[in-house]
């Protein structure tokens, strides 16, 4: 298991031949959020899986802030790519734009918790406990109060 935290580990995944150009072209030619790429990785090699459930709440948290915050972050650097003059400027609003994101990959790391697997214990311990079948509204309801009771 990688006890790296998800910023470091994605500095150094990143960092590696060929890594770079498909993460910016998952994100700029198909519309894919590199930090959720990165996440789904991080979470993979710690034999971690996040449910449905906290995925959408995952990507919804993270359109909000990419709409409101990066995007127009990034729109700025690359504007001022473009001109020669100004180049220190954009060094710098490069080197601001990788500090925001990995102050992202943290909040979603610690947003996390313990993550699914303890979700997943807790929620087959309530259902066993459950004295229907655990589907539609039940399931739904066990698996926020999985959540909760598992101390995320």
């Amino acid at each position: 298991m990688n006890k790296k935290g998800l910023a470091r580990w994605s500095e150094q995944v990143y960092a590696r031949e060929g890594v770079a150009p498909l993460l910016l072209a998952l994100q700029d030619e198909a519309g894919e959020d590199v930090l959720l790429l990165l996440l789904a990785a991080w979470l993979q090699q710690q034999g971690r899986g996040l449910s449905v459930d906290v995925w959408q709440r995952v990507h919804e948290q993270q359109a909000s802030w990419r709409g409101e915050l990066m995007l127009p972050l990034r729109q700025a650097r690359r504007a001022l790519a473009q001109q020669a003059d100004l180049q220190a400027q954009y060094q710098r609003l490069k080197t601001i734009e990788i500090e925001v994101e990995l102050q992202r990959l943290q909040v979603l790391e610690g947003s996390l918790g313990r993550g699914d697997q303890a979700d997943q214990a807790m929620q087959a311990a309530l259902a066993a406990a459950c004295s229907g079948p655990v589907i539609g509204q039940r399931a739904q309801l066990l698996t926020q109060l999985a959540g909760l009771l598992s101390l995320r």
